[in-house]
């Protein structure tokens, strides 16, 4: 049996962003199906289809570019793979590329995460301050909403405003670090989070992509 590794780049955008992960799944193996794909299934009592994702996204973010890889039992071309998923998808969930993978080749592994967002007009030099004196600083204690004490300065990758376009790249993090929500409450934006301010991730780097492979 022939079975080939696809590394997919799909969004999720529109009403979309307020569904969470776990009922993505369920929308994506109910994809998978009416697509009509082989895709391999694991061992056991339960089989479940042989897809890994990159990283769940927020409930309530929007993205341009998510990532995902599935083995199917087929070698099929990449035009072919999108056609079917994007036939069978749902509003607001869209297919941008399938990219085949060499058999032994890594499995995904996220490296960093880049989201834009704008800035109410009114608050945009604040924010500008706000950003120098958080750049500058070799740490920087922020709250969670559980409560617990961090440091939000270490995941931040890089940080600016131009316009009224906040960018944030934040490393791929394993623990309790600083997300989206903390360096907003850095900026003193935390309360702005759905009301006028609605993050979008708009780029996913992935370790063995950006090392040139």
């Amino acid at each position: 049996m022939v079975r080939r590794r696809y590394r997919l780049r799909f969004c999720k955008r529109g009403n979309l962003c307020f569904i969470g992960h776990r009922d993505l799944l369920r929308a994506m193996e109910r994809i998978l199906r009416r697509a009509e794909l082989p895709v391999a299934k694991s061992q056991g009592f339960h089989p479940k289809p042989r897809v890994s994702y990159l990283s769940a996204l927020p409930l309530g973010f929007s993205s341009d570019d998510e990532a995902m890889e599935l083995i199917l039992e087929e070698d099929w071309p990449s035009e072919t793979l999108l056609s079917r998923l994007n036939n069978a998808s749902v509003d607001g969930l869209e297919f941008l590329r399938a990219v085949p993978l060499e058999e032994g080749a890594p499995k995904q592994q996220a490296l960093a995460f880049s989201y834009v967002m704008t800035v109410p007009e009114e608050l945009a030099a604040d924010v500008r301050e706000k950003i120098a004196a958080f750049l500058a600083a070799d740490s920087y204690e922020v709250e969670k909403s559980n409560g617990k004490l961090i440091d939000a300065r270490p995941p931040v990758k890089a940080l600016s405003l131009e316009g009224a376009t906040l960018r944030l790249v934040l490393a791929a993090q394993t623990g309790p670090e600083a997300g989206v929500r903390e360096i907003l409450v850095c900026l003193g934006l935390a309360d702005r989070l759905f009301r006028s301010i609605f993050p979008n991730r708009d780029r996913c780097y992935i370790v063995d992509e950006e090392q040139g492979a």
